[in-house]
């Protein structure tokens, strides 16, 4: 293969149980390794009241009274669309988060990992407000972007543990009504 190639080529290395590099990725901090749970929903803004498109997958995928009467608390009025979830480790979870979005956003947004709590993040306009405002983070966050290949697909990233490219996430779509 000549240097003008196209080609991509890789080494496999050989490791031992006792290579640093390896020690590195195993030692995940202690509060970094929590269970938690996370919804994505989509507020479809409105004068009315707040109630639930689909009760059934409301109740199907974890999401309980409680939740809703918190996300009615702090003032939101709308619709709320379930648009996906996702666990790191095992029930019963440490943390829980919800995440709702009013709009395509415009450009990529962090939101810190609450601390062995539960956490409201909401948009309003451009801008993420946390519910409590108070609650202890972790370094590790959510990451929302803007899907490169489709400018109607807000991505959503959680972290496993701060800085690694290991986790899970979903999306939310905001293309043609369904």
């Amino acid at each position: 293969m000549d240097e003008d190639s196209i080609e991509d080529s890789f080494t496999i290395e050989e490791m031992r149980r006792d290579d640093p590099r390896l020690r590195q990725l195993l030692e995940i901090p202690e509060e970094e390794k929590q269970s938690s749970f996370s919804a994505y929903l989509q507020l479809i803004s409105g004068s009315d009241e707040l109630e639930i498109e689909d009760v059934s997958l409301w109740n199907h995928f974890f999401l309980t009274d409680e939740d809703f009467n918190r996300l009615r608390a702090i003032g939101l009025k709308g619709k709320l669309r379930f648009a996906g979830w996702g666990t790191l480790g095992y029930a019963p979870y440490k943390a829980r988060t919800l995440i709702v979005a009013q709009h395509q956003i415009r450009e990529a947004v962090d939101l810190a990992q609450p601390d062995g709590c539960d956490v409201i993040y909401y948009q309003v306009g451009d801008e993420w407000r946390r519910f409590p405002a108070d609650v202890p983070v972790l370094k590790k966050r959510f990451r929302l972007s803007i899907d490169p290949a489709n400018e109607n697909w807000t991505n959503i990233w959680e972290e496993a543990y701060f800085g690694s490219t290991a986790g899970g996430g979903g999306s939310i779509s905001w293309g043609p009504a369904r």
